[in-house]
């Protein structure tokens, strides 16, 4: 896994810089962290990710039209959120895999390895 780039849409500071640095430890680059959807889709225009972690709720924005975006271009990503599934998503982003918050490193680890078998 290492080397692996990992964007991290996160519009918490303090969990986005937690985040990077337990990422950091795992061996993988970080893109971003990047706190809005405009970002998130500068940063995806300019380096591809071979996976993301997004945070479901940007300051009361949806991540959801980044997931659309990553699934169309074949990248794997996971949902991060305090809530158990993303309500109305769309068929692209409806299976994505959820990772609930507070997100411990097993539970990092291990969904990492499912977004890259």
């Amino acid at each position: 896994m290492t080397g692996r780039k990992i964007l991290v849409v996160e519009d918490d500071v303090l969990i986005a810089m937690e985040l990077e640095e337990r990422l950091g430890e795992m061996g993988y680059l970080v893109l971003g962290p990047v706190g809005n959807v405009a970002d998130a889709e500068k940063l995806i225009e300019k380096e591809r990710p071979d996976a993301a972690l997004l945070d479901a709720n940007l300051d009361g924005v949806s991540s959801v039209p980044i997931g659309v975006r990553l699934a169309g271009l074949g990248v794997p990503f996971a949902f991060c959120t305090g809530y158990d599934a993303i309500k109305n998503a769309p068929p692209e982003v409806a299976k994505a895999l959820v990772l609930t918050k507070p997100i411990g490193d097993a539970e990092l680890r291990a969904g990492l390895r499912t977004l890259l078998p």
